[in-house]
């Protein structure tokens, strides 16, 4: 879809194209069951040559993929949704055949088999969303955050997805200025960079100067982005009832949902400023905390302009506070805990909090101020749900795990039994972390040893379901989470959450949000 296409157009072809979709995926999953039904005979029948197995395999799958193109013309009008669903279905189809095989081989060489398998598959789903961008690339970056979710092999190759993205042409964002704002950039401001500032998978910012001298960053949605975003979330919506059966310790359906609201919501610049105004009047009494503003005439539902905010970007700055001994760990010390109030502050005392925490979406400015960017996930608690976290966040500090436990089935987790009593596991777990290190530091934590026994916990009791708004605040906490056992500061966590139990407020404007 060309920028100028009209609404009314695009929700149109978004109709035929589910459409088209549908017929699609009732053909790839009915055909997927086949073929992975006919390759678990085969490895039962064959036990002796694991060889044989795997070309017979292979075989099976280049019978597949020659069935799908037989499709005809209604695979050609959606080419990437076959090629998303039909790389995702080959992987399904290889797991299918390890689980099998882990029945007819030693534990020893089933775990190097399938840890050999996560590597395999992990690399070609990295390939997959470098290639394809968009929506692809989206959740393999909000995959990749997920440590508490994926192995090891998926976490280290999707964790490359988070360095910066090759940039569109200028031609393309000048193109799409004009369409939105009426004029050329050079017509609009009074400087604007050709180089990007940085680059995502939805959008690129660059940075300009208005007429009267301000310092702005333009933010500019990639054009073309929209049919991307829609044929990659249709895909996953598909794909989500075949994940789940590979991964029965989550609830990918629900994941699937909220992770394609949010990244819709992103998509819409109208609604990323009014979250931006929002955060910014929750904020307002913290000097520590920076909200760029918004320029609103400057700004439609895909051109974002904002005050442009200097500053060294978050990983920079805590890389470089590791070679400046005492006087580095104490600011590495300061600003991570910034981060952590101003976390606890937005979930449990705002209700709205930022739900993209890449560590690109945060400075560090002037005397280790913290400036936060980038608005366009933004999750809204109601009261309930903040009493709800606020309660149990009270509950693991004060060590209560079957109060925890009780808690998370309130707030909507359900295990596969239907009872909460396993989740008292899951939450024993985090309890233990926080009895161990919340107020001496996280400088002797075994990284390695927490993710596992985490893991552990949640294979031995699936939480089949977990609520929609904990999807976005899981993306929060593990990311979060990941910076803090990566740089292991000396800060005490109990004193930083519990005045965050107390006094909590409703944000400023978070009915717009």
């Amino acid at each position: 879809m060309s920028p100028a296409t009209s609404p009314e157009s695009f929700t149109g072809g978004i109709g035929e194209l589910a459409g088209r979709i549908a017929a699609i995926a009732g053909a790839s999953v009915e055909l997927a069951a086949h073929v992975v039904e006919r390759v678990e005979r085969l490895v039962v029948g064959v036990v002796a040559d694991s060889r044989e197995v795997a070309e017979q395999s292979e075989a099976l799958y280049r019978a597949a993929a020659d069935q799908v193109a037989a499709l005809g013309d209604i695979v050609r009008a959606t080419p990437r949704f076959a090629r998303v669903t039909g790389e995702v279905l080959r992987l399904v189809a290889l797991y299918r055949v390890q689980r099998t095989r882990d029945e007819l081989l030693s534990p020893e060489r089933a775990a190097r088999e399938r840890e050999a398998l996560h590597r395999h598959a992990a690399e070609r789903l990295y390939d997959l969303c470098v290639e394809l961008r968009g929506g692809v690339l989206k959740i393999g970056q909000f995959a990749s955050t997920r440590m508490d979710l994926l192995p090891q092999p998926y976490v280290e190759a999707l964790s490359k997805l988070q360095d910066r993205v090759p940039a569109v042409s200028y031609g393309s964002i000048a193109a799409r200025i004009a369409d939105e704002l009426g004029a050329a950039p050079d017509e609009i401001f009074a400087s604007f960079e050709r180089t990007p500032i940085a680059a995502a998978s939805l959008a690129q910012v660059h940075g300009a100067t208005l007429r009267d001298g301000t310092r702005v960053a333009v933010k500019v949605q990639v054009p073309g982005i929209e049919d991307v975003i829609e044929a990659d979330l249709l895909a996953l919506s598909v794909l989500s009832s075949i994940l789940r059966d590979l991964l029965p310790q989550l609830d990918v359906p629900t994941i699937a949902g909220e992770l394609a609201r949010a990244v819709r919501e992103e998509l819409d610049y109208v609604r990323e400023a009014a979250n931006a105004r929002a955060v910014a009047a929750s904020f307002a009494d913290d000097a520590r905390v920076v909200v760029p503003a918004v320029h609103e005439t400057l700004s439609t539902s895909r051109v974002l302009v904002m005050d442009r905010v200097d500053g060294v970007p978050l990983l920079a700055f805590l890389d470089e506070c590791e070679h400046r001994g005492e006087d580095g760990a104490r600011a590495r010390d300061h600003v991570l805990a910034t981060l952590i109030d101003a976390t606890c502050a937005q979930v449990l005392r705002h209700g709205l909090f930022q739900g993209d925490p890449h560590p690109g979406n945060f400075l560090v400015t002037g005397i280790a101020s913290l400036a936060l960017l980038d608005f366009g996930a933004v999750q809204v608690l109601s009261r309930a749900e903040r009493d709800g976290y606020a309660e149990l966040a009270g509950a693991v500090l004060l060590g209560n795990a079957t109060r925890a436990a009780q808690l998370l089935h309130e707030l909507g987790f359900r295990t596969v039994s239907g009872d909460p009593e396993p989740l008292v596991d899951v939450a024993s777990v985090v309890l233990a972390f926080f009895r161990e290190r919340a107020s001496s530091g996280l400088g002797e934590v075994d990284p390695e040893r927490v993710a596992a026994e985490f893991l552990a916990a949640i294979e031995a009791n699936p939480v089949v379901r977990i609520p929609g708004h904990f999807v976005l605040l899981g993306r929060v906490f593990a990311s979060l989470g990941g910076l803090l056992l990566r740089y292991r500061p000396h800060i005490d966590l109990f004193a930083l959450i519990v005045p965050h139990l107390f006094g909590r407020r409703a944000a400023p404007g978070a009915d717009v949000a």
